[in-house]
């Protein structure tokens, strides 16, 4: 497997970022798993991710998270997000972990590194055991992303924000 360091963002690594963030508008990608990069300036995203992990100001809607930058060599590839807990939303369609990988960067193997490494995350630090993971239907990269990973198909729902959403499920145990 291709290797990706999971990274803090840090006011470093802005100019990787805000790249990021041109590639994928100019590509029309949908920015899931950024943790709302594209909405905000660079220093209140960063402002807004270190809240989201120390569970501090959160909206009643919003659970703790994590975000890191996917790094391969010195090469930012993705950007991922892992919620501390399920609400509701999360439970029914949201999933545990989100993600996006840079558009030029995509079908190589990075998706499914990036995520392992949260899993591994996942598992060590925050003690979650079992990950749910989600995706739309056609969306086959993330669903060869997800099953890479040992995710087990639940089912497929409908949600309002969301559409039509493949449910998986990854046991963490005796993993890592």
């Amino acid at each position: 497997m291709i290797s990706v360091a999971l990274r803090t963002p840090t006011k470093a690594h802005e100019g990787d970022c805000l790249a990021f963030l041109e590639a994928c508008k100019r590509t029309g990608s949908a920015m899931a798993g950024t943790a709302g990069l594209e909405r905000m300036s660079y220093a209140d995203w960063l402002t807004k991710i270190a809240k989201s992990q120390a569970g501090v100001n959160l909206p009643a809607d919003r659970v703790p998270a994590t975000t890191f930058l996917g790094y391969h060599d010195a090469e930012l590839v993705g950007i991922i997000d892992i919620r501390h807990t399920l609400n509701a939303f999360l439970a029914h369609a949201g999933g545990h972990i989100g993600y996006m990988v840079h558009p030029d960067k995509r079908r190589l193997g990075f998706a499914s590194a990036m995520l392992h490494e949260a899993l591994k995350y996942a598992y060590q630090t925050l003690k979650i055991e079992r990950v749910l993971v989600t995706c739309s239907p056609d969306n086959l990269g993330s669903k060869r992303t997800i099953l890479n990973n040992h995710g087990v198909y639940e089912n497929t729902v409908e949600d309002a924000l969301l559409g039509t959403v493949e449910r998986y499920w990854i046991d963490l145990k005796g993993r890592f």
